[in-house]
């Protein structure tokens, strides 16, 4: 039984030194898009489907926040972390701005 207990001991001191040798995780890149804002169905979400990729984004915005049927560009940052939004890849948006030549139509994603 103490040999087995040492066992465990000796691999759990392993592998958190192999995690801090790790090092930090690299920074991700940047993500922009653009798209039509809409709610999304959880109170207070925002999400925009990205015309080129047609990914959908759930926008993380702190800040004045785009209002729903407006065409956006944005910039942001993947957000690894629980959110109460449950559709779309959550994305801490650091920066939007309004785009007039998107025409959004509900239900209808624009072209590019």
């Amino acid at each position: 039984m103490k040999q087995i207990v040492c066992f465990l001991t000796a691999m759990t001191l392993i592998a958190g030194a192999v995690t801090a040798a790790a090092g930090p995780a690299p920074e991700a890149k940047p993500v922009t898009g653009q798209g039509c804002v809409e709610a999304g169905v959880e109170a207070k979400c925002l999400v925009v489907k990205d015309v080129k990729s047609g990914v959908l984004y759930n926008l993380r915005i702190k800040g004045t926040q785009p209002q729903v049927g407006m065409g956006i560009e944005f910039t942001g940052a993947p957000f690894d972390g629980m959110t109460i939004c449950m559709q779309g890849t959550p994305l801490n948006v650091t920066k939007w701005a309004r785009v007039e030549s998107l025409q959004c139509v509900p239900g209808q994603t624009p072209k590019p």
